[in-house]
C-alpha cells in the first residue's frame, strides 16, 4: 500500500527529522505546512480512535523533504505525543548519512528522542556507534553514551578487525548550535592499542569546513637543529579571519615561535607570517660566540581592489640575517623582495607605480650596494587612430634607483612604436615595426658601483646623460604547411632585419636592469632582446633561422635553429659569454617533443659559431602516469662569464614517484654536480668574498614513503644536503608526518 497522507498521520513526519543527529528538530506547525511533501507506505496502516494510536506495520517506508525512514513497525500515540520505531530502523538524510538502530523512541511533540544501539554512517566514511543516544530538542544537544568514533572503513566491512585508529569515550555530546562534538573520558586507540587518554576532547562536527583546533604535528631531525617538533594550532575568528600559531621545539636551538594570520576584507585580502627565536649566537663558521641573539623573519602579501580601475598589490619579506631561513628550513631563497604596486586601467591605457626593495642573502651580497627602486613607474597609452594601417603605442618609464652606500641612478624614458602585419598573396607574413625612444640619466656616486662590469666607464664622474634611440625592424616568415593522414607539418623560414644607428649609448651609462641578458631561443628574434631599458643593442643586424612544427593526434614537435649576423655596431655593450661576442652570434636552437600529454621532452642549446663548442646545453624530460612518473634534467654552462651567480657548472637533477597501490607511494629526487663549479665563499681574513672551485659531487638527495587512506596519513622522508654556507651545515634530515583525518 502506498499513498499520500495528511491530517493526524502527518505527525509521523516529525519522526524523520527528530532522529537525525545533525539536523534541527521539526515542530508540529512545520510539519503541517509541509503536509503535501510527505509520503508513507506500509503493509498495513491502522488507527485506533479509542487509544489515539496510529500503527504502520510491515516494510514501513516514510519520506519527507529528502529524509527516508525505513522500519519494520512505527507506532504513534497522539495523546501521549510519543512515537516508537522498531525492527532494523534505518534513516537516510538528504546529504547521504545513514542512521541504524533496532529501536527509536520519541517524545515531547517529537522533539526529544531516545535510541538504543545506534550506529551513524557519514558520507565521508566516518562512523559513530553508541550503546544508546538521547536527544534534547529544547537544548539542541544529542548525547551518546559509551560511544566509538572512527573514519576507517574496516569498521564497516564486517571483518571484525580493529580499525587503524578510533576514539572511545564514556560520553559524547553533540552541540548543534556550536557544531562541535565533546568527548568525556576519551582514549585514542591505534591498531587496538590505547596510546592517549584525556578527560576532555572536542572537534568540529562534519558540517564544519573550518574550525579551531590542533593541526598535524611536524616531526623531523637534522644536522642544524637536531630533533624538531612543530605543534601548530589553528584558530578561526570568523568567516573572514583565521590564524595559525606554531611553536617549534628544537634540541639544538631551543624554541622557535612561528605564526600565520589571514584576513579577507571583501575588496581584497592580506596574510602575514613570521617566526622569532632567541638562541645562541654563531659566527660565519657556525661556531658558538657565547652570546645570545634574536633571529627571525617576517613576510606578508596582499591584494586590494580600490575601484573598477585601480588596484594594488604588495609583498614584504625580511629576515634577520642571511642564513636564518635556510638553517631553520623555512625557505631556500637567496634574495628577498619587498614590493608595493599600484595599477590603473583606463580603456586602452595602463599605469603602474611600484616601489621595490631587495635583501640579498648570498655571501657576496653587500647591503649598502644593493639597489632599491624608489619608485619605478611604467605607463602605456594606445590611441585609437591607426596610421598607415598599423597600431601605435606610447610608453613612459621613470626609475629612481637608490643605494645607501653606492651608485645611485635616476632615469626618465619616453618611447613610441608603430607596428603592422602584412600577409602577401604568396603566403609571406611581414611584421613591420618602427621604434623611437628618448631618455635622460642622472648618476651619482659613480666611483662606488656594486659591480664594475655593468658600470660603463668606471668612475667617469657624476652627472647627467641623454640619449636618443631609433630602430626599424622587418620580420618576414613563410609558413609552409602540408597535411597528411598522420598530421600536419609546418616549415617556416624566418628572416629579421633590424636597422639602428651606431653609438646610441654613451660609455658611462650604467646597466642596472638588463644584467641577466643571454642570447637564447626566446629572445633571438626579438627586436629588443634585452628585458630592460639600460642595455641597447645598437647597429644593424640580420637574424635568420628555421622552424619546423608537427602536430598529430598523439605526437607534436617544435624544432627551431637560428643565428644573428651583426652588419654594423659593436659588441662592447654585451658581457662576454652572452653569445654576441663577434659579428656572428652563437647558434641557438630548441627542440620540443610531446606525446599524449604523457611525455614531454625539451632541449635548449647554444653553440659557438666557430668551434661548435656547446656553451649552454639544457635537457629536460618528463613522464607523468597514474602509477609511475619521473622528471630528469641536465644542465651544462660553459660561458666563461666572470659575473657573480652566473658561473659555469654542470649538473644533473631528477625526481620520480611510484604509486605502489592506492595507498602506498614512494618518491624522491636528487641534484648532483658532474664537474667542479666556481662559487663565491666568505674570506674570513678580509671580510670579503673569494671565488673558489668546488669539486664534483652531490648537492641534495631525498627520498620518501607515504601511506594514505580514508582515515590516516603517514609520511617518512630522508634528505641529505652537501652545501655549506656559513652556519648552514651539510647533513642528514629525517622528517615524519602523521595526520588523523576528520579531526577538524
Amino acid at each position: 500500500m502506498r499513498k499520500t497522507v495528511s491530517g493526524k498521520s502527518l505527525i509521523l513526519a516529525g519522526l524523520l527529522a527528530s532522529t537525525v543527529i545533525f539536523a534541527p528538530p521539526i515542530n508540529a506547525q512545520e510539519a503541517d505546512e509541509a503536509s503535501a511533501n510527505v509520503e508513507l507506505s506500509a503493509d498495513s496502516l491502522t488507527y485506533n480512535p479509542d487509544t489515539g494510536e496510529v500503527r504502520a506495520i510491515g516494510r514501513v517506508y516514510f519520506q519527507r523533504d529528502g529524509y527516508v525512514l525505513e522500519a519494520g513497525e512505527v507506532v504513534y500515540n497522539e495523546r501521549t505525543g510519543t512515537a516508537e520505531a522498531f525492527g532494523a530502523v534505518e534513516l537516510t538524510t538528504p546529504t547521504g548519512e545513514r542512521i541504524l538502530a533496532p529501536k527509536v523512541i520519541l517524545s515531547d511533540a517529537l522533539r526529544d528522542a531516545f535510541v538504543e544501539d545506534i550506529r551513524l554512517l557519514m558520507t565521508d566514511g566516518a562512523q559513530v556507534a553508541a550503546a544508546e543516544a538521547t536527544r534534547d530538542g529544547e537544548a539542541g544537544t544529542t548525547t551518546l553514551d559509551h560511544a566509538v568514533y572512527s573514519p576507517c572503513k574496516v569498521c564497516a566491512d564486517g571483518s571484525g578487525k580493529e580499525p587503524l585508529w578510533q576514539i572511545k569515550a564514556v560520553r559524547v555530546v553533540h552541540d548543534r548550535e556550536k557544531k562541535r562534538l565533546y568527548y568525556k573520558n576519551a582514549s585514542l586507540e591505534v591498531f587496538g592499542v590505547p596510546i592517549l587518554w584525556t578527560p576532555y576532547f572536542s572537534h568540529p562536527d562534519p558540517t564544519v569546513d573550518r574550525a579551531s583546533g590542533l593541526l598535524p604535528l611536524d616531526i623531523q631531525t637534522g644536522k642544524n637543529l637536531g630533533v624538531v617538533i612543530g605543534v601548530p594550532y589553528y584558530h578561526v575568528f570568523n568567516d573572514s579571519q583565521d590564524a595559525t600559531l606554531k611553536p617549534i621545539f628544537t634540541t639544538k636551538e631551543g624554541l622557535v615561535l612561528a605564526g600565520e594570520y589571514r584576513h579577507h576584507l571583501g575588496f581584497g585580502r592580506y596574510e602575514m607570517d613570521g617566526s622569532v627565536t632567541y638562541t645562541d649566537g654563531r659566527d660565519d663558521n657556525g661556531d658558538l660566540t657565547g652570546e645570545k641573539e634574536f633571529r627571525g623573519h617576517f613576510s606578508s602579501d596582499g591584494y586590494f581592489s580600490h575601484s573598477k580601475r585601480w588596484r594594488s598589490t604588495y609583498q614584504v619579506n625580511w629576515a634577520s640575517d642571511d642564513t636564518y631561513l635556510r638553517r631553520y628550513d623555512l625557505s631556500d631563497a637567496d634574495t628577498l623582495v619587498s614590493e608595493y604596486n599600484l595599477e590603473g586601467f583606463y580603456d586602452r591605457s595602463y599605469i603602474s607605480v611600484r616601489t621595490v626593495g631587495f635583501q640579498g642573502l648570498r655571501v657576496e651580497d653587500v647591503s649598502g650596494l644593493t639597489g632599491h627602486a624608489l619608485p619605478l613607474i611604467d605607463a602605456e597609452y594606445i590611441p585609437n587612430f591607426q596610421p598607415l594601417g598599423g597600431s601605435v603605442s606610447i610608453k613612459g618609464n621613470a626609475l629612481a634607483l637608490r643605494r645607501t652606500d653606492g651608485l645611485d641612478t635616476q632615469r626618465v624614458s619616453l618611447s613610441a612604436s608603430w607596428q603592422r602585419r602584412l600577409i602577401t598573396p604568396k603566403g609571406f607574413v611581414v611584421d613591420l615595426e618602427a621604434y623611437a625612444r628618448s631618455e635622460a640619466y642622472n648618476l651619482s656616486d659613480t666611483d662606488r658601483p656594486d659591480d664594475p662590469i655593468f658600470s660603463g666607464t668606471f668612475g667617469a664622474g657624476d652627472g647627467s646623460e641623454w640619449r636618443n634611440l631609433v630602430r626599424a625592424t622587418a620580420t618576414v616568415t613563410w609558413p609552409l604547411v602540408k597535411f597528411t593522414d598522420s598530421g600536419s607539418h609546418t616549415v617556416e623560414p624566418i628572416v629579421e632585419v633590424t636597422v639602428s644607428p651606431r653609438r646610441g649609448t654613451p660609455d658611462d651609462i650604467v646597466n642596472e636592469d638588463s644584467r641577466a641578458f643571454e642570447l637564447n631561443d626566446l629572445n633571438l628574434f626579438s627586436a629588443d632582446r634585452a628585458s630592460g631599458y639600460d642595455l641597447w643593442e645598437e647597429g644593424s643586424r640580420v637574424t635568420y633561422g628555421m622552424q619546423w612544427r608537427y602536430d598529430g593526434p598523439s605526437w607534436s614537435t617544435d624544432v627551431m635553429l637560428g643565428q644573428s649576423w651583426r652588419i654594423t655596431g659593436t659588441d662592447t655593450v654585451f658581457a662576454d659569454g652572452a653569445g654576441l661576442e663577434g659579428d656572428l652570434s652563437n647558434l641557438v636552437g630548441r627542440t620540443r617533443v610531446t606525446y599524449k600529454n604523457w611525455l614531454d621532452f625539451e632541449h635548449r642549446y647554444r653553440v659557438d659559431e666557430e668551434t661548435l663548442a656547446v656553451r649552454r646545453n639544457e635537457l629536460m624530460v618528463a613522464m607523468r602516469g597514474r602509477v609511475v612518473g619521473m622528471q630528469a634534467g641536465y644542465l651544462k654552462l660553459d660561458r666563461d662569464m666572470n659575473i657573480v651567480t652566473r658561473e659555469d657548472r654542470e649538473e644533473v637533477r631528477a625526481s620520480a614517484y611510484y604509486n605502489i597501490d592506492e595507498n602506498w607511494r614512494v618518491d624522491g629526487g636528487f641534484t648532483h654536480r658532474l664537474s667542479g663549479a666556481s662559487v663565491r665563499t666568505l674570506d674570513n681574513s678580509s671580510g670579503g668574498t673569494l671565488l673558489v672551485k668546488e669539486d664534483a659531487g652531490g648537492v641534495k638527495y631525498d627520498v620518501g614513503v607515504s601511506y594514505s587512506n580514508e582515515c590516516i596519513e603517514l609520511g617518512l622522508r630522508w634528505r641529505e644536503t652537501y652545501t655549506r654556507d656559513r652556519d648552514v651545515e651539510p647533513g642528514t634530515s629525517i622528517m615524519f608526518r602523521l595526520k588523523l583525518k576528520n579531526l577538524g
